[in-house]
């Protein structure tokens, strides 16, 4: 089996974060992307069975949930890039991660450690206002 670019370049992402064991975060996501898509950041949700997950590749930014066993992977909610406004963190206690799209409610997730949610929210932040990461 060939590894695609999306698969690595999540995989990537992924590993910028403190991982709790969850192979369907490894396992599942990659196959809610495009073959050819590039994941530019990733932030985890909270540690479980079935966690969710921010995604913003190049083209689109996705809010997604790993399934159980018998289910696959799906997105919650998807958005253009080019229609994400703006994102904001506020650490705390159940704080979460918002993200503000040109339309429509807020996505939000709760996040699984606050230091990978602080360094998400300002990459994503530079991404959103210069259309690069930081360097």
């Amino acid at each position: 089996m060939t590894t695609t670019r999306a698969a690595m370049t999540y995989a990537t992402a992924l590993n910028r974060n403190e991982l709790f064991n969850s192979p369907g975060l490894r396992r599942d996501i990659p196959s809610l992307l495009h073959p050819e898509e590039e994941v530019l950041l990733v932030l985890p949700g909270v540690a479980g069975d079935f966690p969710d997950v921010m995604i913003a590749t190049g083209a689109r930014f996705l809010l997604a949930a790993v399934a159980g066993p018998l289910k696959k992977a799906k997105i919650k909610r998807e958005v253009p890039a080019a229609d994400v406004t703006g994102v904001r963190y506020r650490p705390g206690l159940f704080s979460k991660v918002r993200v503000a799209p040109a339309s429509g409610r807020e996505i939000t997730m709760v996040p699984n450690r606050k230091v990978d949610a602080e360094r998400f929210a300002q990459e994503f932040d530079h991404l959103i206002r210069t259309g690069s990461l930081p360097s």
